[in-house]
């Protein structure tokens, strides 16, 4: 395996080490797997600090605080906003109760990272947005996927670079996105029982996982709204979630004039019109799928390697002279931080590629030091975007709301 040089992150172009980032001080809402798995890689950031935790329960809270080696513990969630140590709350509890306690982080006049879905609806999801806005607080959904090396790599070399370091798209316009993220939680969750079954907790295919789909469509699209979805899967009609699905997003043109049409154009010979594509999307809880993004582009293709949610290699092939030929490939690796001694004493991780969560986290520190209240690979107008998508997903599906 050859090691790539980073990508200077989309927030900070002149910084080399994605992982490089001012002090912040960390408070968290809820206890559990994902909160576990954010605190254990926020060890591998020396500026960052987990203050204070809070769970429904203080022995969980106070449990948790002792693996972690975190200060203070409480057993409600107003007293972990109240405290004056507090820069930012990270939400990791379950997606109900997304807006409620949104609202209380930011009316405490605390920055906020919501673990994803940022809520279980389009209407709250806007409502969030406003009040963070309102208020001047940094507040983004954790689209921690958007912050992984190998994904900034691949927004690069589908989209040219931000700073205007490469002048044009290395694929040529991208024309298709094509991506999947199926598991089976049979592997770890109880039916019906855990979380993962249970309607009115916000549990379900749609919220669990296909966010990272659509995000992956989005980046690939330049954050457009689609103008149209077409969405098909099962249900369990016992338990009321959603359980796996496929949808196609068609993107609307962004212009009337084809590269094929325009003479000062000499790159490009397809009719398409620019911005205008389409994403087949797949998502799901019964089975593993390969776990790949392909974007395709006029002139080549990138492919998002496995596991694409939290992903450590992008192949780009160019298109040769002719059908079925190539004219090169590209491999660029990124592997995710070591653990330190300090994280292995607590446990490890739950899930796969867990540290890269700490790029996510330096990326908000950044953010929050220069005065911005969202972080441009992953905007707020983005998500509300995908939570548009999530909401006719879920009409389609047949999923009541919540």
């Amino acid at each position: 395996m050859t090691i790539s040089p980073p990508p200077p992150p989309l927030d900070s172009p002149n910084v080399s080490n994605p992982l490089e980032c001012p002090p912040l001080r960390w408070g968290l809402i809820g206890c559990g797997r994902i909160s576990h798995d954010f605190t254990q890689a926020l060890k591998l950031l020396p500026t960052a600090q987990v203050v204070a935790c809070s769970a429904r329960s203080l022995d969980s809270a106070q449990a948790f605080a002792e693996k972690h080696g975190i200060p203070k513990a409480y057993g409600s969630y107003n007293e972990l906003v109240g405290d004056e140590d507090v820069d930012i709350v990270y939400v990791g509890n379950v997606h109900a109760f997304r807006r409620p306690i949104a609202e209380m982080v930011l009316l405490a006049n605390k920055h906020c990272l919501l673990e994803k879905p940022m809520a279980c609806s389009y209407e709250d999801a806007v409502h969030i947005s406003k009040l963070a806005k309102e208020r001047n607080l940094f507040c983004m959904e954790g689209m921690w996927t958007r912050f992984f090396p190998a994904v900034e790599k691949a927004r690069m070399l589908a989209l040219g670079s931000a700073d205007g370091g490469q002048q044009k798209p290395l694929i040529g316009e991208v024309v298709q996105v094509h991506s999947d993220f199926n598991f089976n939680a049979s592997d770890s969750e109880e039916y019906p029982s855990s979380f993962v079954y249970n309607h009115d907790l916000g549990g379900g295919a749609s919220l669990l996982v296909a966010p990272y789909p659509i995000a992956a469509a989005t980046l690939f699209f330049n954050g457009m709204q689609p103008d149209a979805i077409k969405a098909v899967g099962q249900m369990d009609v016992a338990t009321g979630v959603d359980l796996q699905g496929t949808m196609i997003l068609n993107f609307p043109p962004t212009g009337n004039q084809s590269p094929a049409l325009d003479e000062s154009n000499s790159d490009e010979s397809t009719p398409k019109l620019p911005g205008a594509g389409a994403a087949s999307l797949s998502f799901g809880i019964l089975g593993e799928s390969a776990e790949e993004t392909i974007v395709l582009g006029t002139k080549g293709r990138i492919k998002i390697c496995s596991p694409g949610h939290c992903p450590t290699k992008v192949i780009a092939t160019i298109k040769g002279g002719g059908r079925g030929q190539s004219g090169g490939e590209y491999v660029f690796e990124y592997p995710v931080p070591e653990d330190t001694p300090e994280i292995v004493d607590a446990g490890g991780y739950f899930y796969p590629n867990s540290s890269g969560l700490a790029y996510e986290a330096a990326a908000v520190a950044r953010c929050i030091a220069s005065g911005k209240t969202e972080a441009p690979q992953y905007t707020m107008q983005e998500a509300l975007t995908n939570m548009k998508a999530i909401d006719e997903l879920r009409s389609q599906l047949g999923v009541k709301p919540l």
